[in-house]
């Protein structure tokens, strides 16, 4: 294995991840099934005032979204973890950081893209103008990379943990919170006419940060609690 060039390693990696998650495409499918089922009880809940609809669609959209995401992530490292291939991951003489963070790309590929490519139905259904679709869009594409990573880190540090989905989710939302100002702020912005570029350029500039930090971050936090 210490033979194996660090491209091809990466490649496989990714490659065996997705494979495992097209497997498992009945959980893949649930995330999408929530998102659809919220977006199509909002309008039943606040009844048929499509000003209303229309202020709160960008919003409703987006924590629809990262909320489903959640329902997925914490099972991001939970196979490995079973089947013992995430000590011999450790073990390896590949950099675990950068073996971790195609684990959490395979991850955003098979659980965050879907939404995101329904994303424009469920603004549609909450009648969301179409002037701000572009901005709502590259607000998910920034956000929801972001919450995979730093969602990571907390379920490398709940590795190993039984029952942590409900302290994940307590973990992970106050770190939602200005992911969700930024990017709602954008699509608001842009529904008024006004400049959004901003917020997105917040959000990029933090997502940069994560795939710098994060993937190291959670190598740590899984050696310290696979020692443990």
């Amino acid at each position: 294995m210490s033979s194996t060039p660090l491209p091809q390693a990466c490649a496989a990696m990714l490659r065996r991840d997705l494979l495992l998650a097209w497997r498992r495409r009945g959980d893949l499918a649930m995330p999408v099934l929530y998102a659809v089922i919220v977006a199509v009880l909002f309008p039943f809940a606040l009844g048929p005032d499509l000003l209303l609809l229309q202020r709160i669609a960008g919003g409703v959209v987006l924590v629809t979204v990262l909320l489903a995401m959640l329902l997925a992530l914490d099972a991001m490292f939970a196979s490995d973890i079973e089947d013992g291939s995430l000590e011999q991951l450790v073990l390896s003489p590949q950099p675990l950081a950068l073996m971790l963070g195609m684990k959490i790309l395979a991850h955003w590929l098979a659980t965050a893209l879907p939404l995101i490519v329904i994303a424009p139905l469920l603004a549609g259904m909450l009648h969301l103008p179409a002037a701000a679709m572009p901005a709502l869009l590259l607000a998910l594409l920034l956000a929801t990379p972001l919450l995979s990573l730093l969602g990571a880190v907390l379920v490398a540090l709940t590795a190993g943990t039984r029952r942590s989905g409900m302290l994940l989710a307590l973990m992970l939302l106050p770190l939602c919170v200005p992911v969700v100002i930024f990017a709602a702020g954008a699509v608001a912005a842009a529904q008024q006419g006004l400049p959004w570029l901003a917020p997105i350029a917040w959000l990029a500039a933090a997502l940069i940060l994560c795939v710098v930090l994060a993937p190291l971050a959670c190598a740590a936090a899984l050696r310290i609690a696979l020692d443990s």
